[in-house]
């Protein structure tokens, strides 16, 4: 039995979409025409980037589930499992759901593999887009390990967690972002509208005007006659910095010298350290082994140098060196995270040592992020100041000497 998208159109013109499950199409079409429905489109979920409608439109959603519609699928099925459902019922549960129509395909369609003998992790693995492979690995082990409540649930945590933090970091970034944005809006229209009207006073007296306002006319022409071409010249720049850093050997040096720098690498360090360790402690307290858990830890990082020194770190992991001793080889991890993951492992209590590493570093991280953000207020808000400052004492200072001309 199968999961299928269809789209058909009710007695009254009205068209309705949703997901049914059957052994075929046809099957699936009779069953709508026994509804008094006439089916449109009848299509097969499935997790590969082929098809038309809405089918092909939830799979070929880059972004896959948020952290929230994932987290929420995760704590409802740990609910279910916890209550007693079979994992079948459970998941056809969710399906019946207040949940929006992508999210209840691709459920659909995870419901199908199961009914079809196949585990949970390997009916989620079709979705990568959706279930990444950290939700498949703890998954997997935690079906053979028979917890897979508690991995739910800690997978639930993990995702709302990363939510968290990624809004908490957005809303930090937004205030700065604004003011950069509005102040240069404000500027150019000065320069751009404002000054030419103003300095057209100067053209009827022969004086010899300021360096600044010479300075600020110039300015003022080089907007006004080339502004489109600067635009456009600043878009194909970016353009091919963002084609230029797709390539992998320029994307890793790149990476390895922001990691070298002294404010910004300490974010990027503390922010992957956080990654890792928090990654490692889930699926090590989901009883996967340490070699897949750090190969699934390497692809969850987002920094190549990194991922680099963690896969380094895996083979010698494979080879009977200790993961402390492994890891301290990248020289990327901050001594005290090096501190935690050595006294967790002489204790036994490796997954919950990372968990405090991780914690740890995010507060750092947070810190860090805070006194950034409330430095670059205050310092924009100068830069403008400065830059108002500049236009208006450009533009006074020729009508002080005109004022003087004509009293004397």
């Amino acid at each position: 039995m199968a999961a299928f998208d269809y789209t058909a159109v009710d007695q009254r013109g009205r068209q309705q979409t949703g997901v049914l499950q059957g052994d075929s199409a046809r099957q699936v079409r009779q069953h709508l025409r026994e509804q008094g429905l006439l089916p449109v489109t009848v299509e097969a979920v499935s997790g590969q980037p082929s098809g038309t409608g809405l089918n092909r439109e939830f799979r070929l959603r880059r972004g896959g589930f948020s952290p929230t519609e994932r987290a929420l699928i995760m704590r409802q099925l740990a609910t279910l499992l916890k209550s007693g459902q079979p994992l079948a019922d459970a998941l056809l549960a969710l399906t019946q759901g207040e949940q929006p129509a992508r999210v209840r395909s691709v459920l659909a369609a995870v419901r199908a593999q199961v009914l079809e003998g196949q585990s949970l992790a390997s009916a989620l693995a079709l979705f990568p887009r959706h279930f990444p492979e950290l939700v498949t690995a703890s998954v997997s082990a935690g079906e053979r390990a028979g917890r897979l409540n508690a991995v739910m649930l800690r997978l639930a945590e993990h995702a709302q967690q990363r939510e968290q933090v990624g809004r908490s970091a957005m809303l930090a970034l937004l205030y700065p972002v604004l003011l950069a944005v509005l102040s240069f809006a404000v500027v150019a229209g000065l320069v751009t509208y404002v000054v030419p009207r103003v300095v057209q006073v100067f053209d009827t007296y022969q004086q010899q005007l300021p360096w600044s306002t010479q300075l600020l006319i110039s300015s003022s022409d080089i907007l006004r006659q080339y502004g489109v071409l600067l635009l456009l010249g600043l878009a194909a720049l970016s353009t091919a910095v963002i084609l230029l850093y797709r390539q992998p050997e320029r994307r890793l040096r790149w990476q390895a010298a922001w990691l070298r720098l002294p404010l910004l690498g300490r974010l990027l360090r503390a922010g992957e350290a956080a990654r890792f360790t928090r990654t490692l402690a889930i699926l090590l307290g989901s009883a996967v082994p340490m070699v897949d858990a750090l190969r699934v830890a390497a692809r969850v990082v987002a920094t190549l140098p990194v991922r680099a020194a963690i896969e380094q770190a895996a083979a010698q992991v494979r080879e009977g060196k200790s993961l402390a001793r492994s890891l301290r080889g990248g020289k990327w991890l901050p001594a005290v995270v090096l501190q935690l993951i050595d006294s967790g492992e002489q204790s036994g209590e490796l997954a919950y040592l990372l968990d405090q590493a991780a914690d740890i570093q995010e507060q750092e991280l947070d810190s860090v992020v805070g006194v950034l953000t409330s430095l670059a207020q205050p310092v924009l808000i100068l830069m403008v100041g400065l830059m108002v400052l500049f236009i208006v004492l450009a533009i006074m200072l020729p009508i002080l000497d005109l004022n003087t001309l004509v009293g004397g």
